[in-house]
């Protein structure tokens, strides 16, 4: 069983609709007639070469019996902002804390993974959507709870990466072995390290012999849509 060391529940912070106010016109039923609140905003960074992706702050690792260390692997994502736009306020958190220019593409097509885990297509998606929204359960039950949280998923072309300069520790994976890295549900830490296509910017101090590096919400979904032949074949980056 895992533990977190910082256990944490959602915030349940800004109705879907609101922050994007076109999908209320797509015909999607898995968007037709729901409460819908969007809890997080995510980055995708990544250039011609690799993806790069955030380990969680420790106050957020988990410990398994036995005391090795869990450690999520995913994309720097924020909460939405009142009076934000979505994209401009994940890129401006992107530019402050991984201190790198980043600038947005534009999707395309866009997509919604449910909590059932089927994929849905948007078609023809504005220049400002995210290319992917994931869909989970609320954890508590109740008449004022939504049908399902939010995190809509960016991908943000990185135009001058420096990883020494971040205060946060950042993995990268070469572009080519991205399915690779996805694949399993988790790394053992020196394994990962052991291959020639992944490098980390540092390592966080005072480390358990046992170390797993475990990919989190947005990285999982982006499995799923790399996973199924037709989207990732129209993926443009």
């Amino acid at each position: 069983m895992l533990t977190l060391v910082n256990p944490r529940r959602y915030c349940i912070t800004m109705d879907l609709f609101k922050a994007y106010p076109l999908l209320e016109s797509t015909d999607l039923a898995v968007l037709q007639a729901r409460s819908l609140r969007l809890i997080a905003v995510a980055g995708l960074v990544y250039d011609e070469q690799a993806f790069y992706f955030e380990l969680n702050a420790r106050r957020n690792w988990g410990r398994l019996p036995g005391g090795a260390v869990v450690i999520g692997v995913g994309t720097p994502r924020i909460q939405p902002e009142e009076g934000t736009a979505p994209h401009e306020a994940v890129i401006r958190h992107v530019r402050q804390h991984w201190r790198c220019a980043v600038d947005l593409h534009p999707p395309g097509f866009a997509y919604v993974l449910d909590e059932t885990g089927d994929l849905h297509v948007i078609h023809e998606a504005q220049g400002t959507m995210p290319h992917l929204f994931l869909m989970t359960p609320p954890r508590l039950g109740g008449s004022q709870m939504p049908d399902a949280l939010v995190q809509a998923v960016y991908f943000l072309p990185v135009r001058d990466i420096q990883m020494g300069r971040m205060r946060t520790t950042i993995l990268r994976v070469e572009r080519q072995a991205l399915m690779a890295f996805l694949a399993p549900e988790q790394w053992v830490l020196e394994d990962l390290r052991a291959q020639p296509w992944a490098s980390l910017s540092r390592l966080p101090g005072d480390l358990p012999p046992a170390v797993y590096l475990r990919p989190i919400l947005a990285l999982r979904g982006l499995r799923r849509l790399m996973g199924e032949p037709e989207t990732a074949a129209a993926m443009r980056w």
